[in-house]
């Protein structure tokens, strides 16, 4: 049997032949050559196809696995870590990459070496640059909890002024083991917050302030959006909850119903991080100057 890959890069693709070619050139230039990388398409067209195949001809760390019925954003994305873990069952890290992103050549190994150097940190991410049709703007926040070992200062932390930007961290690179643990993406709304803030109750996030990561600015933010994207047909009546509450109950039954946490969290503590979690993302919630209760309260001035 042959040697396994310590990383695996897992791509849910849909349909951008435009960026591929340039995203899987930016992977497979990595100096850390150490990883394969899981293509799983949910829009499977000859564009797309073709190009994989050309890349996989000369380069056996590609794995390409066109889906036979859409599954949507949410389903493909957790395809890909399933999938991944099927093949390479012995990687020690995974990271979801996107199909029309640039990696900087260095990105794996900057954050694998941070992982190895750091056993309690379960996610590495870097700092990134968002890239526009004719300009660029670098992102220079990074939220960490390296050195933090309680997990409910973690929780705190995510939700204080400069917290987490769920979105940034989602790409970056976890503890296999500890990903599946927090369960992947599930049928809510906003599934990458909850996964990270799961995963943050095992252990600690480390951001790396070098501009490893160039992303491309994709559509405006929206919940109907995300149930489009997420949820081919009927998305499910849970979704037209608040995002926090449908988060709230995926961490309660993860935490006090199955007790994935144990036996490093008891059931019991992990309801009153579940508990916690609803208070500060309510509170964040109430507090947002965008907040629906402060626009109801907001005078429009008559016209003259």
């Amino acid at each position: 049997m042959s040697r396994q890959p310590r990383t695996v890069l897992g791509m849910p693709a849909y349909d951008r032949p435009g960026k591929l070619a340039q995203t899987l050139e930016s992977l497979l230039m990595q100096t850390c050559a150490d990883f394969a990388v899981v293509i799983v398409d949910d829009k499977p067209t000859p564009e797309v196809r073709a190009i994989v195949q050309a890349y996989a001809s000369l380069d056996p760390r590609i794995h390409y696995e066109p889906n036979p019925a859409r599954l949507g954003m949410v389903g493909n994305w957790r395809k890909a870590f399933e999938r991944a873990r099927e093949l390479y069952p012995e990687s020690d890290y995974f990271a979801w990459v996107s199909d029309h992103d640039v990696w900087h050549p260095r990105w794996l190994e900057v954050l694998s070496t941070a992982l190895d150097d750091h056993p309690d940190v379960v996610m590495a991410y870097p700092q990134m640059e968002r890239l526009f049709p004719t300009w660029r703007r670098s992102i220079i926040r990074g939220f960490e909890t390296r050195g933090t070992r309680q997990p409910i200062a973690r929780l705190r932390a995510a939700f204080a002024p400069g917290g987490i930007t769920a979105g940034n961290a989602i790409y970056g690179l976890f503890r296999a083991r500890a990903l599946e643990r927090a369960g992947v993406f599930r049928a809510v709304l906003a599934p990458d917050r909850q996964v990270l803030m799961e995963l943050s109750l095992y252990g600690q996030f480390m951001h790396v302030p070098e501009i490893l990561w160039y992303r491309e600015v994709a559509g405006m933010f929206s919940y109907a959006r995300q149930r489009r994207m997420f949820f081919p047909g009927r998305s499910p009546l849970h979704t037209y909850l608040p995002a926090n509450v449908q988060h709230w109950g995926v961490l309660f039954w993860d935490l006090a119903v199955v007790g994935r946490g144990t036996p490093d969290i008891g059931r019991v503590a992990g309801a009153g991080y579940a508990l916690a979690y609803l208070w500060l993302s309510t509170k964040r919630e109430l507090m947002r100057k965008d907040a629906r209760w402060r626009l109801a309260f907001t005078r429009v001035p008559r016209e003259a």
